[in-house]
């Protein structure tokens, strides 16, 4: 973590910004190791103000010991009645006058209070991805911990499923889930557990209900473990008994999808190209229709950031970024499959991240 500020710093000077005002939350974890709580859009838990030669973050008043303990690197201010007014005193003491900002993690109302705060003497600068882009190659401390994010999530996966039964509830199977992933080890969720069974598996993100897993259909089971504040994402497809013909004709088309993509991805492979390995294989089996999203994307402090493999991305793939490799089919009315791990991107291939057993029929 050390390295990552003065890796901003030099993206800074190259576009002649003075300070950078950080807002988006898993940014502000990523360059300083806060774990304050946010509940968005409109109440932060704080920010991060850099500037050429000081570091602060601006949080307000219960959580400043906290702070101080987990940002060591960082001046911790305490937010005043206002945050522009607090922010403005900052800006002031670093002389910036081009203050770089997240445009898309910025609220309205505090760039307009800023910009009365400082009187226009400030010029705000979007910056884009400029932290986010950062976060693309992973270190390897970064690689250990959502490693260990994935054997939570593959544990709790492996444990749960072998008990599922078809008079289960969408619901039922998900707390389980959930409580086996926290009792492995995981500090939170990735993001909420998603169980679709059957004709409710034609919703990539279904919300678990009441209704009974069954048999001979596929029941989608999307979850992801968070440990050390980065995450991990795993999709199996279980089928209780004996599949229907159909049940097993897509979702081995879906399996084989998911193998190509495994055995063909490298680095500096577009994110087009990446997934036009899994999709030639549904296409193939005669399901393009119902292909209705990309491959994958990139997992760490976010379950969702760059990189991107879709059909629209003609970006690298860069060597020790992660990916989800997740090809999925939705058939309205019946139901989907979907099959994902978690992959590191290495210039021979993929290093595989998850590890929980795949049906095979």
């Amino acid at each position: 973590m050390a390295q990552r500020v003065p890796d901003l710093r030099a993206q800074m000077r190259e576009r002649g910004l003075d300070a950078l005002l950080v807002t988006h939350p898993s940014n502000r974890f990523y360059l300083s190791g806060f774990t304050g709580g946010d509940i968005p859009p409109n109440e932060s838990a704080g920010c991060l103000l850099i500037a050429a030669d000081a570091s602060y973050l601006v949080t307000g008043p219960v959580n400043v010991e906290q702070a101080r303990a987990q940002a060591p690197g960082y001046e911790v201010v305490p937010r005043g009645k206002s945050l522009a007014a607090t922010l403005a005193e900052i800006i002031k003491k670093a002389g910036a006058r081009r203050l770089g900002i997240e445009e898309e993690a910025l609220l309205v109302g505090t760039e307009r209070a800023l910009a009365e705060a400082t009187e226009g003497g400030v010029e705000f600068v979007p910056v884009g991805d400029l932290v986010s882009d950062l976060r693309v190659v992973k270190s390897a401390d970064e690689l250990a911990k959502i490693a260990r994010a994935a054997a939570v999530t593959d544990a709790a996966f492996t444990a749960v499923s072998r008990a599922m039964r078809p008079e289960q509830t969408e619901r039922e199977v998900a707390w389980a889930l959930e409580r086996a992933m926290r009792e492995g080890g995981a500090e939170a969720l990735a993001f909420p557990v998603i169980v679709a069974a059957g004709a409710n598996g034609a919703q990539p993100h279904h919300e678990p209900g009441d209704e009974p897993v069954g048999a001979g259909l596929p029941i989608t089971i999307d979850m992801g473990a968070q440990v050390d504040g980065y995450a991990a994402d795993l999709t199996r497809t279980v089928i209780l008994g004996e599949p229907t013909a159909k049940a097993r004709e897509v979702y081995m088309a879906v399996l084989r999808a998911e193998e190509a993509a495994l055995g063909g991805i490298r680095a500096g492979m577009t994110g087009h190209d990446a997934d036009r390995l899994a999709r030639d294989v549904l296409i193939g089996a005669g399901f393009e229709e119902y292909v209705v999203h990309g491959l994958g994307h990139g997992v760490g402090v976010r379950v969702h950031e760059a990189p991107s493999a879709n059909r629209d991305v003609e970006t690298p793939l860069p060597a020790g970024a992660t990916l989800t490799l997740e090809p999925g089919l939705y058939l309205p009315g019946w139901g989907g499959v979907r099959i994902e791990d978690l992959v590191v991107i290495e210039e021979d291939g993929v290093r595989p991240l998850s590890h929980a057993p795949k049906q095979r029929f």
